[in-house]
């Protein structure tokens, strides 16, 4: 028996080990500015969930059954608040401050905590994305636009205050290497600019290692609130819901595409990826599967290095357990499987729709259709997001011949459609009226 355990150990420990060597970090960004890349030059994807109240609502076990959970279906990224809502505590009673007015009354049993699932995350290969104080959209936290009254605690606090405890959270966590940090939170700057500005100088000046991007309102991206050159933003996150949705403060929601086209044009580069949208089983009908993958699909033909999924998991209710079952999350492992079989971080978006020539739908809608190709001319990749006939131009490839494939998105499946000569114009009707991805390739490109 005791044989047995020892076997069932060691092989659990090289399940880890080979988790924890998929990805060495810490993680910088490309020659190219593009995406981001390993620390053996290996392009990271970003396939993220939103387990915003991890720190606070999970106890060690369920720490170790969600990360691990996580992890078995290909998310390599986990979104998190490292103080949560303002005056909330952790689940053995921790609160991060004993007051909010004051940012230097640190409870170092709660930061103790934070960075034992670090840890946890660390062991298992996966990435850390922290927000340090998130400001929040509606008052609930320690920032943003009247947030509390005629000022917010950061504003109590005071640049000096926030600056401390960035290079205190810094310090702290500069021992790992999984962590990029999130400044911001759901909300624009606003006049809580200076005490942003100097928590993520706090930090970079304890940890320049780990990146940093910044989580703005709904329908913008961090660039549009900070200029693309502010020494401290060395990534972006994009943000938006949809065209339609009226409960952001913003009610004219740009669709994924939208968005991202325009950041993919800002000058200087800067490396992109849609931090937050629509959460499966949020939002009635539009929380729906399909449109999780919609959002995740457009991310990467977009210009973008990935995209964070969520559910209303992000808070951990009693029921969490279920959430991680949810189609759409379960098909973001195949979604992540195709775009690893390709050199995805090559591709080159398609703002002018020269690929799809006809029957990708009305640009700035919910069911537009988008397509991407690698800029060596080897591949490209189409998702449509409804049933109907399209046609393709191959001319953005080489080779004499294409092969064109149909990837179910829902079962991770691939069926050969046929050969054909290049370049052309070829009609493609769907399966059926679900959402597919056609892939075409000039050398039945894998890898």
């Amino acid at each position: 028996m005791h044989k047995i355990l020892l076997t069932i150990l060691l092989q659990l420990i090289l399940v880890i080990s080979l988790f924890a060597q998929e990805y060495k970090f810490p993680l910088k960004i490309s020659a190219n500015h593009r995406y981001l890349i390993d620390q053996n030059e290996k392009p990271f994807f970003y396939n993220g969930d939103t387990g915003w109240m991890l720190f606070l609502k999970l106890d060690k076990t369920e720490v170790i059954d969600y990360l691990t959970d996580r992890k078995n279906k290909q998310f390599t990224a986990i979104q998190t608040m490292l103080t949560g809502f303002e005056g909330k505590e952790n689940i053995y009673g921790q609160k991060p401050f004993s007051n909010s007015n004051d940012f230097l009354t640190i409870n170092k049993a709660y930061f103790d905590h934070v960075e034992w699932v670090v840890q946890q995350a660390d062991s298992l290969g996966l990435l850390i994305a922290i927000a340090p104080l998130w400001a929040g959209c509606c008052g609930e936290g320690y920032g943003g636009k009247g947030a509390v009254g005629p000022k917010s605690f950061m504003d109590t606090n005071g640049p000096s205050k926030s600056r401390a405890f960035g290079e205190y959270i810094g310090k702290k966590f500069a021992k790992f290497n999984n962590i990029i940090w999130i400044s911001g939170g759901d909300i624009d700057p606003f006049e809580d600019r200076e005490t942003m500005n100097e928590l993520a100088l706090g930090i970079k000046s304890q940890a320049p290692h780990q990146l940093m991007t910044y989580h703005p309102s709904s329908s913008h991206s961090s660039t549009d609130v900070w200029d693309n050159r502010t020494s401290w933003l060395d990534v972006v996150m994009t943000y938006t819901y949809f065209r339609g949705f009226d409960k952001a403060w913003n009610k004219n929601q740009p669709d994924v595409y939208e968005i991202n086209y325009k950041e993919y044009a800002k000058i200087p580069i800067k490396p992109f990826f849609l931090g937050e949208s629509t959460y499966e089983s949020e939002h009635s009908a539009w929380g729906s599967a399909v449109q999780a993958r919609k959002q995740a699909y457009w991310s990467v033909l977009s210009g973008g290095f990935g995209n964070a999924y969520g559910t209303p998991m992000w808070n951990f209710p009693a029921n969490w357990r279920p959430l991680l079952e949810l189609p759409g999350g379960n098909s973001l492992r195949h979604y992540f499987s195709l775009f690893q079989s390709f050199p995805w971080y090559k591709i080159v978006p398609d703002p002018e729709s020269k690929i799809i020539v006809e029957g990708a739908g009305e640009y700035a809608k919910n069911n537009y259709a988008i397509a991407g190709s690698d800029e060596n001319g080897r591949f490209l990749i189409a998702y449509i997001p409804s049933g109907r006939t399209f046609k393709i131009n191959t001319a953005s490839l080489t080779g004499k011949k294409v092969n064109a494939s149909w990837y179910n998105p829902r079962k991770g499946t691939s069926t050969l459609i046929g050969k054909y000569k290049n370049p052309g114009v070829y009609s493609f009707q769907t399966p059926d009226e679900n959402d597919w991805v056609l892939v075409i390739d000039s050398k039945n490109l894998k890898k």
